[in-house]
């Protein structure tokens, strides 16, 4: 397992994505590597975009027999967590139909602000998403078989 520690405003996007897509390209076969790499920038951006200011940002990689995944680990206010979850329930119903609505009001910046980034990850690289929740704490896993 990985495991990087981060917090908001900090830069971390761009080179914890770099070292994770390093390594998943080293430990995973070319496809699985590439969507675990998609699906970890995704769901750290989300975090870092939307998470609170105050806490640390956990990202994991997970390996086990059959499955791989990457969790993100973060504090938000019951606001977005509500909102998270109604996304969530969103893309289990129609993936490709969510996807194309997020994708609209990405072009034309629509209200609520777009969650593109989730229905890529769900829809477009085809991870698994799921969501704990623990008091203000979210963790959003995405995974799929090795």
């Amino acid at each position: 397992m990985v495991r990087v520690i981060c917090t908001a405003g900090s830069g971390a996007l761009e080179y914890t994505h770099a070292f994770i897509s390093a390594y998943a390209a080293d430990h995973l076969r070319g496809a699985v590597a590439q969507r675990l790499s998609v699906g970890a920038y995704e769901l750290l951006s989300n975090a870092l975009n939307f998470g609170s200011v105050s806490s640390d940002i956990v990202l994991e990689l997970i390996e086990a027999d059959t499955l791989v995944g990457v969790r993100v680990s973060n504090e938000a206010i019951q606001a977005r967590i509500s909102m998270l979850s109604e996304h969530l329930l969103k893309l289990r119903a129609n993936a490709e139909q969510t996807f194309l609505e997020e994708l609209r009001r990405s072009v034309t910046g629509g209200i609520p602000r777009p969650m593109l980034g989730l229905a890529r990850v769900s829809h477009e690289v085809g991870l698994t998403l799921e969501l704990q929740v623990q008091d203000r704490r979210v963790s959003v896993t995405a995974q799929c078989r090795r």
